[in-house]
């Protein structure tokens, strides 16, 4: 589809336009997961330190994404208002200085994680596998201003409804990091280090195709004279961009306070039981981000539009068309756990694991239905300009987690899987109450601005 068709597409019937872009988004995002889950099966290959290790940075490395991934939401936003509005050289200025700043704050953030690297580890409860985390971590610190511009560049391109190119990049990410894994870990003998590497390698190449996006194909024309900072068109991008980055940071950073729960509880290998099952059921959520990541845009240039009828049409149908998408996974989990497990418990030093990590992986499918309305209500909430809802509701509901998985640490691992399940009902009741909420308050506002 041409740069005019997909902006006609976000323009017109919101059912049609969450569909079109859905699809690609969920792949994507489906093979953003396999490219995790390929991280895990080559290290687990390596040994239980291994594999413990990948769990302990895994959350490290969604905060560090998550800030790119919250950036891009929130510039996204701000592009399909200006679009809806009709104001394309705006839309052209917030993108522009939206990339600016992910370049800027990655350059900056980078040497303050890579000197910290070891105490981060250890604070987050790395323990006996420091060492071998350390080796894995330290690439991916190196790699943070790719990683956030990345996520920036792809959440940018969805804001103009180019679901499509925005999967490409998404793609070609992981089939350079799954070609690259087992060269690097075992070709050249880098080990766990081999694995990181070859993330930040393969980033590097998909956010060069973003950007020659941009230069070839792009509705949005990023000219020379846009390439300079901007201080009003900046804080528009920032009221949207910073809470976005800043809920993925405590949504992500809250994960590592539950893994030391979780190896408080039961150590090292406790953690590798808890956490490939939570890989697994991340997986049957892809839907309903999918939808989510569709919603932001369609939402975003209704409101640029001032049409808030087609917002609630947008959002009702969110729900509806993830609904059942969830539900048939969440019993196919439930049924049928070993398959799912077994690229991770293939070796003889993780085969024991399995049964275990089984009857976790069914627990935690009960979580699926109701986990689901976070990440549209989320979106609902940056659509309707009210990110700072989001967070906020992303710290209580963090909150939440922590107080039941502490809780459960004190009995058993065992309750810390239940603690997975009361935690999403929590929040996915929470996140629909306030996207309705968000409805009334903005019914009763003044009329959508696409810089508000």
């Amino acid at each position: 589809m041409s740069a005019e068709g997909n902006v006609s597409m976000l323009m017109g019937d919101p059912k049609k336009a969450i569909r079109a872009m859905t699809v690609p988004l969920l792949v994507a995002l489906l093979v953003i997961q396999v490219n995790a889950l390929a991280d895990r099966a080559w290290c687990s290959g390596l040994g239980t330190d291994a594999l413990a290790a990948t769990a302990i940075c895994a959350p490290l490395y969604e905060v560090i994404t998550g800030l790119g991934t919250g950036l891009g939401v929130g510039g996204a936003a701000v592009v399909s208002r200006f679009i809806g509005a009709g104001s394309r050289k705006e839309a052209s200025q917030g993108t522009m200085q939206t990339i600016l700043f992910s370049l800027v704050f990655g350059i900056l953030l980078t040497p303050i994680l890579v000197l910290f690297c070891s105490d981060i580890l250890v604070a987050v409860g790395s323990g006996d596998v420091t060492d071998v985390s350390y080796d894995y971590m330290i690439w991916i610190m190196v790699g943070t201003p790719v990683f956030i511009l990345n996520g920036a560049v792809a959440g940018l391109i969805r804001g103009e409804g180019a679901a499509r190119m925005s999967t490409v990049m998404m793609v070609v990410l992981a089939v350079a990091n799954i070609v690259l894994d087992p060269v690097l870990i075992y070709g050249l003998g880098m080990g766990i280090a081999g694995a990181s590497v070859a993330t930040v390698l393969a980033t590097v190449i998909s956010t060069l195709i973003g950007l020659y996006y941009y230069r070839e194909s792009s509705y949005i024309k990023l000219g020379r004279d846009d390439v300079r900072f901007d201080t009003a068109k900046m804080r528009t991008v920032l009221r949207a961009g910073v809470p976005q980055m800043a809920e993925y940071t405590v949504m992500y950073a809250m994960n590592l306070v539950l893994n030391y729960l979780v190896i408080w509880c039961a150590g090292s290998e406790g953690l590798a039981i808890y956490s490939v099952p939570s890989m697994v059921v991340n997986i049957a959520l892809l839907p309903a981000y999918a939808v989510g990541s569709a919603l932001v845009p369609v939402a975003s240039a209704a409101y640029g539009r001032g049409d808030m009828e087609k917002m609630k049409e947008a959002y009702r149908y969110s729900i509806r068309l993830s609904a059942w998408m969830v539900l048939l996974l969440t019993a196919l989990l439930f049924v049928i756990p070993d398959p799912f497990l077994y690229p991770f418990t293939y070796s003889d030093g993780t085969e024991y694991l399995r049964g275990e990590m089984a009857t976790a992986l069914r627990i935690y499918s009960l979580c699926i239905p109701f986990y689901c309305l976070i990440p549209l209500g989320s979106s609902m909430l940056q659509a309707l300009t009210l990110p700072n809802w989001s967070l906020a509701m992303s710290f209580v509901r963090n909150l939440v987690f922590i107080a039941m998985y502490a809780a459960g640490a004190m009995v058993s691992l065992y309750w810390i899987y239940w603690a997975v399940v009361f935690g999403s009902m929590v929040g996915g009741l929470m996140a629909y109450v306030l996207a309705e909420r968000g409805f009334r308050r903005m019914g009763m506002g003044p009329q959508a601005r696409p810089g508000h």
